[in-house]
């Protein structure tokens, strides 16, 4: 669906009406809001994210919608990648009569950002797909932040493991953004690394928009560093790859990598360089060979709204997993709120019944105490082919 895109303070609405008959179309909708960096060219998470929740909205409004006959539609809103932004746009967004939620994207110090301003608001906030701690962690109480996503905590230790478990690397490096989401990660790093019998010799932190990784990458091989745990997005992982690429065969070390290159054309910016170096990329949910209905059912919408013929094309597909579940278990709890209160859509989430979701089975997905509806038991890694693949490995 071809949808106008305004930033903050304007926002897009993105119809979600079909099946409905007109007399529920003529009651007022119920809205569910996306934040997301639409305007970063290289960016493909926030249409994935919007994907899986129109797939969940044509469903639940051909069903009746909610809270008897009202339908569900998403509000877009251009955080541009900038926290700042961000923080304005759920501002404008509260503004919005009868949202129950706002959804946000792939840039963990936006959400972060943003989680004092959901609390003020009484707002529910839901990354489906940053994963820094501090977006669950010691959010507030009541706390009205949520997640159905990875989390850095079991995520980067997953990450470190895989290492030391496929290329019996015990002597790690780390490239990490000088970010919130960078933070996150070597709070993770330096908890825990050691305990798994792992150090981390080398770390570069670097910002963004940094092109150039030859003296960290030199820095890595000096120390003699086993291989690479990479925190990045599409950009900066591409010159990173480029460029550790061109090294001779023994420099090339492996990379395990943080899954912010998978909401973007990184296939595209790095090129013939990812067939010359060996990188797994860590992701909590794939279409391939999954057997599970509701998977089977957003693959099946994906396929028919981007016209492509396999789910092996699907681009940045936790989005619109994580995103596809998410609108499910919210208009749950609507239903079971009976209302668009922000603080009963809150107690609503915190006690849902159980949930058959594309990525796993919710039960419960989240209660008073636990904020995070995913595990450690949904990960998994893929390689990035060429083609932008993301190809399971073991």
């Amino acid at each position: 669906m071809k949808t106008s895109r305004w930033s903050c303070p304007f926002v897009a609405m993105v119809l979600g009406m079909v099946g409905l008959s007109a007399q529920a179309q003529s009651k007022d909708p119920v809205f569910i809001g996306i934040d997301e960096a639409y305007s970063i060219k290289t960016n493909t998470a926030p249409r994935a994210i919007e994907r899986g929740a129109q797939a969940a909205i044509a469903e639940i409004n051909a069903r009746g919608g909610v809270l008897g006959g009202r339908p569900l539609q998403l509000v877009t809103t251009d955080n541009q990648g900038l926290p700042a932004r961000g923080r304005d746009n759920l501002t404008a967004l509260s503004a919005t009569p009868g949202l129950i939620a706002v959804l946000t994207g792939k840039f963990s110090p936006v959400t972060v950002e943003m989680v004092p301003e959901a609390n003020r608001q009484k707002i529910p906030l839901i990354s489906v797909w940053g994963s820094a701690d501090p977006i669950t962690d010691g959010a507030g109480s009541p706390s009205f932040v949520f997640r159905l996503s990875l989390k850095d905590s079991w995520g980067v230790e997953a990450m470190m493991l895989r290492a030391k478990s496929v290329h019996r690397a015990t002597r790690q490096c780390a490239i990490l953004p000088n970010t919130a989401w960078g933070r996150s990660a070597d709070a993770v790093l330096t908890a825990k690394a050691r305990g798994h019998g792992i150090s981390v010799v080398a770390t570069h932190w670097y910002n963004w928009g940094e092109t150039m990784f030859q003296d960290p990458l030199a820095a890595c091989v000096n120390a003699s560093g086993q291989s690479i745990l990479m925190v990045a997005n599409e950009r900066e992982a591409a010159s990173l790859i480029s460029q550790l690429a061109d090294l001779p065969q023994n420099g090339r070390l492996p990379v395990v990598a943080h899954w912010g290159i998978t909401g973007g054309v990184m296939h595209q910016l790095a090129g013939p360089a990812l067939e010359r170096v060996d990188m797994q990329v860590i992701q909590t949910f794939t279409f391939i060979g999954n057997t599970r209905p509701a998977a089977g059912r957003l693959a099946q919408w994906i396929l028919r709204d981007a016209q492509l013929t396999g789910v092996e094309q699907i681009p940045s597909p936790v989005g619109s997993a994580h995103a596809y579940d998410m609108t499910h278990l919210l208009a749950l709890a609507v239903n079971k709120a009976g209302s668009t209160r922000g603080d009963d859509i809150r107690k609503a989430l915190e006690s849902l019944p159980p949930f058959e979701g594309a990525v796993r089975r919710y039960a419960p997905a989240f209660t008073p105490t636990v904020r995070d509806a995913l595990t450690a038991r949904e990960v998994l890694f893929v390689r990035m082919q060429r083609s932008g693949e993301l190809t399971p490995v073991r």
